[in-house]
């Protein structure tokens, strides 16, 4: 196990970005209830919403790579996490715009595309920072081969 102050276990950043992703859904909900009409249906559809777009971004946050062995199983891990991340917001809007009935005159439509702009705006957020040390430095080649020594 790496101790070093420096690095972080992969679990504990995941976890303190989920902590976080909740901690910004939280926010909009209280936002929401708060300047929002108190009735039943209104506070049904928040609930609904939030639910959707919260267990998408916490999967696709899961799911997210922060390594890969290759640069494939990277692309892969990336696009497992998009389509998690994605799925269950598609899902909920399917579903609003077949049969949401009550939900959807309350605007669980409109309130789940605004969770999901926030809470992915919020991982990109941590992506980028993240990120902050960036990419290992491109060793520099001249394109001539190295001197070499007399009498060789």
């Amino acid at each position: 196990m790496n101790t070093s102050p420096s690095r972080t276990p992969r679990w504990a950043g995941r976890l303190g970005s989920s902590v976080i992703l909740l901690a910004v859904l939280s926010f909009a909900v209280g936002l929401t209830l708060a300047w929002g009409p108190r009735e039943p249906r209104r506070v049904a559809a928040t609930v609904f919403a939030a639910a959707v777009a919260g267990v998408g971004s916490i999967a696709g946050r899961q799911a997210s790579p922060r390594t890969g062995a290759s640069p494939a199983s990277a692309v892969g891990g990336g696009l497992m996490a998009m389509t998690l991340r994605i799925a269950p917001p598609l899902a909920g809007l399917a579903w609003l715009s077949t049969g949401g009935g009550e939900l959807r005159q309350a605007g669980a439509d409109s309130l789940l595309v605004i969770f999901y702009l926030a809470l992915l705006a919020t991982a990109i957020f941590l992506d980028i920072m993240g990120s902050r040390t960036g990419p290992p430095p491109i060793r520099q080649t001249t394109g001539s081969a190295p001197p070499r020594p007399p009498g060789v």
